[in-house]
């Protein structure tokens, strides 16, 4: 029998995505291979998520979010999804993008050559408001 937490949710502040899904999964009496199999998420996923090691798609926060009969923002946040990749998809951006001018880039978000090199390549990620700096940057062609 599934608990309904969608009143005892309604008021409790953010938590991470990894502390929600175990508090909902331990409500409900479950593991972490029986939760995999009822969402058809695999169990290794399902310990990445609770782990913070990996986070959720929106796709992937929709089936477990309904499962649980709550909303989807407990599981999902779009910076986290994109830091997954970030490193790869600036990298492609900027190498295949040759109008983007880098040094207009990194004076626009206050940061170094270096800085930005590190998020291309070394898996260092910006933190929210560069990256929402960099995405309003990049969708408006100041380049």
């Amino acid at each position: 029998m599934r608990i309904d937490l969608k009143d005892e949710f309604k008021d409790l502040p953010a938590n991470t995505i990894a502390e929600n899904l175990i508090r909902l999964r331990r409500l409900n009496n479950l593991t972490q291979k029986e939760l995999s199999l009822i969402i058809g998420i695999s169990k290794s996923s399902i310990s990445k998520y609770e782990r913070s090691e990996l986070f959720p798609t929106k796709e992937r926060s929709i089936k477990i979010a309904s499962y649980f009969n709550i909303n989807s923002k407990y599981f999902y946040d779009p910076y986290l999804e994109s830091m997954d990749n970030f490193h790869q998809y600036l990298s492609t951006l900027l190498n295949k993008n040759i109008h983007i001018n880098k040094d207009k880039l990194c004076k626009s978000l206050d940061i170094s050559k270096r800085t930005l090199y590190r998020y291309c390549y070394e898996n260092n990620v910006p933190s929210r408001s560069i990256f929402d700096r960099i995405q309003k940057y990049l969708n408006t062609g100041k380049s």
